[in-house]
C-alpha cells in the first residue's frame, strides 16, 4: 500500500515539474529582421552573432555599416527557391552607447544599409588605445515590433 502511494506522489509531482512556465523576467519576441554588421573592409557578420564585434583603428574615426534585411519564408521548403532576403528601406535607427547617451539617428538607404561614421571623440572616448572597446545598442521599429541589437567597436593599431 505505501509503495502505491509513494509512486501516485511521485508521478503527480512529476506531472506538476513537467509543466511549461513562462519566464516572468524576459518577454521573448522573435526579430522581424536579420541585422548584419558589415565593417571597413566591406565584410558582413554572419547575423547570427549574439554581439558583433567591429575591429577598427584607433588611429582615424570609427566607420562601418549595418544591413538590415527581412526574410520572406515563403519558400523555404522549395530548396530550387529557398529563402529570400528582402532590403528594409527609409528606417530610422536610433543608435547609443549603453550607458544611455545618444549618439544619433541613422536611416537605412534603398540597399537596407545604414553607415556610421564617428570620430573616437564623439562616441566619447577621447584617447583611444587598441583594445579600447565601445559597447552601442541600435533600436528600431518594424512591423510594430520594437527591436534592439547590441555590437562592440574595439579599437586596434
Amino acid at each position: 500500500m505505501k509503495k502505491t502511494a509513494y509512486i501516485l506522489l511521485f508521478g503527480i509531482i512529476l506531472v506538476i515539474s513537467a509543466c511549461e512556465k513562462k519566464d516572468p523576467f524576459v518577454d521573448r519576441v522573435v526579430s522581424p529582421l536579420l541585422f548584419l554588421v558589415i565593417d571597413d573592409n566591406g565584410v558582413a557578420s554572419s547575423g547570427l552573432t549574439t554581439e558583433p564585434t567591429v575591429m577598427t583603428k584607433v588611429s582615424k574615426d570609427v566607420t562601418f555599416s549595418i544591413k538590415l534585411v527581412e526574410l520572406d519564408k515563403t519558400n523555404i521548403l522549395d530548396h530550387t527557391k529557398g529563402i529570400d532576403s528582402i532590403a528594409v528601406k527609409s528606417l530610422p535607427i536610433q543608435l547609443s552607447i549603453r550607458n544611455g547617451a545618444k549618439i544619433g539617428e541613422l536611416t537605412t538607404d534603398d540597399k537596407g544599409i545604414a553607415k556610421l561614421t564617428k570620430s573616437w571623440a564623439e562616441l566619447g572616448i577621447a584617447s583611444p588605445k587598441s583594445g579600447t572597446t565601445l559597447l552601442l545598442s541600435w533600436t528600431g521599429k518594424y512591423k510594430d515590433i520594437t527591436f534592439t541589437k547590441y555590437t562592440r567597436i574595439q579599437g586596434t593599431n
